[in-house]
């Protein structure tokens, strides 16, 4: 069965995610992190290399979430993915800030597909 656009797009960023959990808190700009939900610092760090393409693959889609305009479904979204790279149980965030789970899920779904959209028009998803 064939991933649909908006799977893709959340596997890049779950995987981005993940690699500069790992790779990027040494050094760089810091920018980047500081606009990260809190739950950042739950992420498992796990002792791993990563070769320079699949770091250039993390900062390229670590980008996307600032297409996104509506800074709300921003940060859901960047919750969701952050729980779903290992950052913590995503229930749990919804119980935080009072939303419910199912909703937030379904516009985070919308929201994916209005970012495959628009990544479409500028430049293909997976190089």
């Amino acid at each position: 069965m064939e991933t649909s656009v908006p799977d893709q797009i959340l596997a890049r960023l779950t995987e981005a995610v993940e690699v500069i959990a790992v790779t990027g808190k040494g050094d760089g700009p810091r920018a980047v992190l500081a606009s990260w939900p809190e739950c950042q610092g739950k992420i498992a760090r796990r002792r791993r290399t990563y070769p320079p393409r699949a770091i250039s693959r993390a900062e390229e889609a670590i980008t996307w979430f600032s297409l996104i305009e509506d800074p709300d479904a921003r940060r859901a979204l960047q919750f969701e993915v952050m729980c779903k790279a290992g950052g913590g149980k995503f229930s749990r965030i919804c119980e935080k800030y009072g939303w419910k789970r199912s909703t937030v899920t379904s516009r985070n779904k919308a929201v994916l597909r209005r970012l495959a959209k628009r990544l479409g028009e500028e430049s293909p998803v997976d190089h």
